[in-house]
């Protein structure tokens, strides 16, 4: 297993991400979210990579700190968190606050496709 260090901001822990959509990239910060079943990436990202949410014929339904929110499901072809690659992983795209020095949210449906140890009083994640 590889130790990564976490960037930590109000208690909450953050990595890098790289997104890969055809020949477009994007380096993105993710809050990593044990409670959360699937991946949420910003609407502004999802579309500079060329995806547009609103075409998307899936919803999904998410409960969040206000209540239940329909989230568009779209598939990006690849995202590569901590040294790990999954390709063609679905997320779902949600407005994060302007401002916010977040890019989306890293959920279970990436993490659990390995052995991972999370430990929050060094920050740090071993995959």
């Amino acid at each position: 297993m590889k130790r990564y260090r976490l960037t930590v901001r109000d208690r909450l822990l953050f990595t890098r991400a790289a997104l890969r959509q055809q020949k477009l990239f994007r380096v993105v910060s993710l809050l990593i979210d044990t409670g959360a079943s699937q991946t949420i990436i910003s609407w502004e990202t999802l579309l500079s990579l060329g995806l547009d949410p609103t075409l998307s014929a899936i919803r999904k339904s998410v409960t969040t700190a206000n209540g239940l929110v329909s989230m568009p499901q779209v598939e990006i072809e690849e995202l590569n968190v901590l040294g790990q690659s999954v390709m063609s992983l679905q997320v779902l795209a949600h407005t994060i606050p302007l401002g916010s020095q977040v890019n989306g949210v890293l959920g279970m449906d990436f993490l659990r496709q390995f052995e991972f140890r999370l430990n929050f009083k060094q920050s740090v994640i071993e995959l």
